[in-house]
Order: C-alpha cells, then sequence, then structure tokens
C-alpha cells in the first residue's frame, strides 16, 4: 500500500463511545504531526475502525511505524495506510470526484419490507479499507507479558539496566525516566493501565518524566518488571524505578 496522508486503524475497542474514541485518539495520534480530520462512525458495520486524516505523508508513516499494535483502550491497535485518498485531502489537492449514490427502488424496498429484512442505506465511503488489514483475523487477547512486545523494533533491556540507581524502597509508585518528547498523559495511560491496579500517571512538562501509581507495591513491581525497557519509539526505551519517597 502506497504511503499516504491518511491511516486506517482497526481492532479499535467497539465498547468506547465515538466522541471518546475520536478524542482518545486525536491525543495518541497528535504527538506525531498536525491531523485534518479523525473519522469513526457509530453505525454497527463501521465500528472498531477509524481515518486518521493527516497534513503531512511523513507524519502519518512515523505515527505507522510508532504505534502500530499499541494497546490502544486494552486492544492493540492494527495500522495501515488507506487504500484510497480521502475526501478531505482529495479536495484539497484538486483530485475530488463526487461518488454516485445509490439509488434505492421502490420496488426493491417492497420485496425486501415483504421479506421481513428493511434495506440498509449505504454509508458514504469517505476513505477505504485496506483489504489486507480487512481480512485480518481478529487477534486475541494474549497475556500482559506477550503483548508488551508490540513495538517490532523493541529490544529486551539488559538486566544491568532494570536495576535502579540508587537503593529505593519498592513502593507503589513507579518513576518514569527517557520519555520521547511526544509521550502524553493518555499515551502514557493506555501503556501503564494493561496492568493490574493501576490507578494514575502523572506527566511531569517539560522533563521527559512521568509517576504512575498503583494500589500497592507488588502491583507496581510487575509494571516495571514488565515495562522496564519498553520501546515508546524505535529510538526511545523506558527507564524505571521505585519512586523516592
Amino acid at each position: 500500500m502506497a504511503a499516504n496522508q491518511t491511516l486506517y486503524v482497526n481492532n479499535l475497542n467497539d465498547k468506547i463511545n465515538v466522541e471518546t474514541l475520536k478524542k482518545s485518539l486525536r491525543e495518541v495520534f497528535a504527538a506525531f504531526g498536525g491531523i485534518i480530520d479523525i473519522i469513526a462512525m457509530k453505525s454497527l458495520k463501521r465500528r472498531g475502525q477509524a481515518w486518521i486524516i493527516f497534513k503531512e505523508v511523513s507524519a502519518a508513516t512515523n505515527s505507522l511505524k510508532s504505534l502500530q499494535g499499541f494497546p490502544f483502550y486494552n486492544k492493540p491497535m492494527r495500522i495501515a495506510y488507506s487504500r484510497s485518498k480521502s475526501d478531505v485531502v482529495a479536495k484539497a489537492d484538486g483530485t475530488y470526484v463526487e461518488r454516485p449514490k445509490k439509488i434505492v427502488k421502490r420496488e426493491d424496498v417492497r420485496r425486501k419490507a415483504a421479506s421481513g429484512s428493511a434495506p440498509v442505506a449505504q454509508e458514504p465511503t469517505r476513505a477505504a479499507a485496506p483489504a489486507a488489514a480487512a481480512a485480518a483475523p481478529t487477534e486475541s487477547q494474549k497475556s500482559i507479558q506477550d503483548r508488551i512486545g508490540w513495538n517490532p523494533n523493541q529490544v529486551a533491556a539488559p538486566t544491568a539496566a532494570a536495576a535502579p540507581k540508587g537503593v529505593t524502597e519498592p513502593n507503589r509508585t513507579l518513576f518514569v525516566e527517557n520519555l520521547p518528547l511526544e509521550a502524553t498523559d493518555t499515551m502514557l495511560s493506555m501503556l501503564f493501565r494493561q496492568y493490574p491496579g493501576f490507578q494514575e500517571v502523572r506527566l511531569i512538562p517539560g522533563r521527559n518524566v512521568a509517576f504512575a501509581d498503583y494500589q500497592n507495591e507488588y502491583q507496581a513491581g510487575m509494571a516495571m518488571q514488565g515495562l522496564q525497557g519498553f520501546a515508546m519509539t524505535p529510538e526511545v526505551k523506558l527507564m524505571l524505578s521505585y519512586a523516592r519517597k
């Protein structure tokens, strides 16, 4: 599929309200560049998928590489370039051609009504889903430890890196260092809430660090073990330790 400004995202949690879903997607994807529009629909046929339209192709490419498989509302996102150009981009570059509307004949309506099934109005296609992504089987929910390997460029952190710099007593709060500049509260919450007992994450502006709170020290330790050295981007790997009290 040729690189373009529009990304097709599926395997999204279809139980999330559409407006909430769009807001959360914008917070996560906007870290990689300007967004023109996000399309997500309420209909049963279209739920669990969305289209992210970037201003620049480079931003779409960077987000595709970095967020492929990212745990979004506890489901790994599947991302691909859209099969066709979105309407908003086509109108901007002068290549837009209006699609013919589907005409439902009265005879068809009466025939379907008689058979007990109402006609289904076709929704306007604003960006087509790539055939390969649509045909991909639904990924089963793996264990937390398995799902942590979502970034294909992630390399397991050496044992030495897992050790805290100073002697810090285990507690329920984790100190998170070496965050990428594009990290947001929403992105970090999506990551840390995979582990049981998660309460909140607090991003410290301008310092590339954050604090993640769990209900107890054992749950915090489980999260630290699983996310130590986690590659938020191909170049940046997290450093976790217990917060100093």
